[in-house]
């Protein structure tokens, strides 16, 4: 940790001291609104649907309970691995905002619905690290309306037009690497916990008899 040349007091990686520079964050992210369908659209197969249950604690999931529809009615481009998927719309505030990087999905086969953002980037890491700090939480305190029953939105031109403070390029790709790393080191940490709990529960039914 130390002082850059903004005077700001920075954890920084080795080598890297250029001032950070406010964008826009449509110059890092291009977002685009999910598919708007209706219940006589919804089949067994066909495009799948991302929703809000296709995010849980930061991570992007496929569920049983993931919904299809008709491939005549997808009228938006279709998401791919690498996009990051974001909660605009939920009846539940504390779930608007709520984002993961979409992985594991083959081309061509899935959508994101209409209550849901999908943003494109050069450095989806970085972008989706953004989404973890305190900047995007405040951008969520004042901007995303609803609550109380009515539904929550978080707008697409809203978060568009943020200015938001970034490093060089080469910093970006450092940056979203490492919390990349970090992510990965968590998942299998759940992994190795659910493991742990399955054998718990194993060893009562099997030794208290």
């Amino acid at each position: 940790m130390f002082a850059d040349k903004s005077g700001y007091l920075a954890v920084r990686f080795k080598g890297f001291d250029d001032i950070w520079d406010q964008e826009k964050l449509n110059s890092l992210v291009r977002l685009h609104r999910g598919l708007t369908y209706s219940p006589n659209n919804v089949q067994d197969s066909g495009i799948r649907v991302l929703r809000s249950s296709n995010i849980l604690d930061g991570q992007f999931v496929m569920t049983d309970d993931d919904i299809f529809v008709k491939s005549s009615v997808v009228n938006i481009p279709t998401v791919k691995d690498g996009d990051i998927l974001i909660t605009a719309a939920n009846g539940s505030i504390k779930l608007v905002g709520k984002h993961a990087i979409i992985s594991g999905i083959s081309e061509n086969t899935a959508v994101s619905g209409g209550f849901m953002l999908v943003g494109s980037s050069r450095i989806p890491d970085f972008v989706n690290s953004l989404f973890d700090t305190s900047w995007y939480q405040r951008f969520i305190r004042k901007y995303v309306t609803g609550g109380n029953g009515s539904i929550g939105n978080l707008k697409k031109n809203d978060l568009d037009k943020q200015y938001v403070k970034v490093p060089t390029t080469s910093e970006q790709e450092r940056i979203g690497e490492f919390f990349r790393e970090i992510d990965q080191l968590i998942i299998n940490n759940q992994i190795k916990h659910e493991k742990l709990l399955e054998l718990k529960k194993f060893l009562l039914q099997n030794m208290f008899i």
